[in-house]
């Protein structure tokens, strides 16, 4: 779930690889408008509801990852 995060977030937001897991989304170059763009994405592709709250600029992309999955999204073929 990790590296397909790490591939959404550098191809749709512009994020340049090499992605580290631990930055944040903030560090990562995403603001309030991305975080709200990426949370409405993962909600459209894993169909779950993104609360408010469970994306914040201080989650990390390894975070993300493990909210996803905990959500029960499994990564895409």
């Amino acid at each position: 779930m990790q590296d397909h995060l790490i591939e959404l977030l550098t191809r749709s937001y512009q994020v340049p690889a090499p992605v580290d897991p631990q930055h944040t989304l903030e560090e990562l170059g995403l603001d309030s408008l991305g975080l709200a763009e990426l949370g409405a994405e993962l909600q459209d592709r894993f169909g779950f509801l993104v609360e408010e709250g469970d994306i914040l600029p201080t989650t990390t992309v390894a975070a993300l990852a493990e909210l996803v999955e905990d959500k029960g999204a499994k990564t895409p073929r």
